[in-house]
């Protein structure tokens, strides 16, 4: 017994020892997993601060309804005979953008091509004006869409004032007239107006198509989305078939979408969701905005916020502001369309990845003509060349459209 009870007191304090080691041992390391702990909480805290913030900034940028003009930003140094000098305080990194622009200024329209120097933060350029004036010390800024007003203005084309029926009621849009029995209907994009739509329109009216460019919900002048917000054609693809209703009532048998930016998911949405997508008999889009995830992956890296911030605070936005995140990718869309589509992207767009285009164009079948534009930024493929691309959207037509 005396043995036995040794034994159970040796085991005994034996245990006690090992405990003792241990609660030993986890006091000289409490501190070290109290800090780590306390780390991972405040990288916890920050990363979910910070990815509600950013979904705050994802929202203003790109869901809030935006009607507001961009500010005059650079300042006319010189005029010279069929050359102007340009400068900005501010370092405006687009001074020198590629290609044909257009120049607003209170007082007038004018177009600048080429650069020919640059020098201390001018830059000195070909000019053409349009109509008004300028004068040296006035305010202007640079406009893609390069033709000034509407098709009156821009090309002395004959065209009425038409109203199409929508889902929230009336909405305008310009018609000009043509022959034949195929219309173009065009979709300007996010934030912008008909005018963006002024480049393609010009060379269309010119093959003798009738155009109709449209204003849809949330545009200046216009009822909004319900929703107060834009949808990226969740719901203005019945916008758009409104104006095919319109088209077909009037004369034409089927039509061309033409999809600018934004313009280019309400194309999409339509070619899905619309029954009149068999009157289509071609689709051209320029820098379309196919997966809102891609646009904003690219913004948030232009911005300098690494992964994963920008698609955390795309969840966060989806949960603050009802956004349906899966039904703004529109790329299976895309590759369901049958009938021809002609899509053009720049290298440089900084809006909407170029990326998202090559995607889609390398899964496509040969329906689709894909142009890729070295140097163009967001919807300015005509800018950087307009003879080729006006030469690209001839053939397109005269081989899949025109009678």
């Amino acid at each position: 017994m005396a043995k036995k009870k040794r034994k159970e007191q040796k085991s005994t304090t034996a245990n006690n020892a090992a405990v003792s080691k241990r609660q030993s041992l986890f006091k000289r390391r409490k501190p070290w997993v109290i800090g780590v702990s306390s780390l991972l909480a405040v990288f916890v805290v920050l990363l979910a601060a910070v990815s509600w913030y950013y979904a705050g900034e994802i929202h203003a940028g790109a869901f809030e309804i935006d009607r507001s003009s961009p500010e005059l930003n650079l300042q006319i140094a010189a005029i010279g005979d069929g050359t102007i000098t340009l400068q900005t305080a501010e370092g405006d990194p687009y001074l020198e953008k590629p290609g044909v622009l257009g120049l607003l200024g209170d007082n007038g329209y004018g177009r600048v091509h080429d650069v020919i120097s640059t020098s201390r933060g001018q830059v000195v350029r070909n000019f053409q004006l349009v109509d008004g004036e300028f004068s040296a010390g006035e305010r202007v800024k640079y406009e893609k869409s390069a033709f000034p007003g509407d098709p009156g203005r821009a090309f002395n084309l004959p065209f009425d004032d038409v109203t199409y029926q929508s889902p929230l009621g009336p909405m305008p849009a310009w018609f000009v007239p043509g022959y034949g029995e195929t219309w173009a209907v065009m979709v300007h994009g996010r934030t912008a107006t008909r005018e963006e739509t002024l480049r393609s329109l010009g060379l269309v009216a010119n093959l003798g198509v009738p155009v109709l460019s449209i204003k849809y919900r949330n545009d200046e002048g216009v009822l909004a989305d319900p929703s107060g917000q834009y949808q990226f054609g969740i719901t203005e693809w019945e916008d758009l078939q409104g104006a095919v209703s319109y088209a077909l009532d009037n004369g034409a048998n089927n039509v061309v979408l033409f999809g600018f930016s934004m313009g280019g998911g309400i194309v999409t949405h339509f070619m899905d969701e619309s029954s009149l997508s068999n009157r289509v008999s071609g689709i051209v889009l320029d820098a379309p905005l196919l997966n809102l995830d891609d646009a904003v992956d690219l913004g948030g890296k232009e911005r300098g916020i690494p992964q994963p911030i920008p698609t955390l605070a795309g969840f966060v936005a989806g949960l603050r502001y009802g956004i349906d995140w899966a039904a703004l990718d529109t790329r299976d869309e895309f590759l369901a369309i049958r009938q021809p589509v002609l899509l053009f992207h720049g290298t440089a767009d900084k809006t909407t990845p170029v990326s998202q285009s090559d995607g889609v164009a390398e899964r496509s079948g040969s329906n689709v003509t894909y142009i890729r534009m070295e140097g163009a930024g967001h919807v300015e493929s005509w800018n950087v060349d307009p003879e080729a691309y006006a030469a690209v959207l001839f053939k397109w037509f005269n081989e899949n459209i025109l009678p």
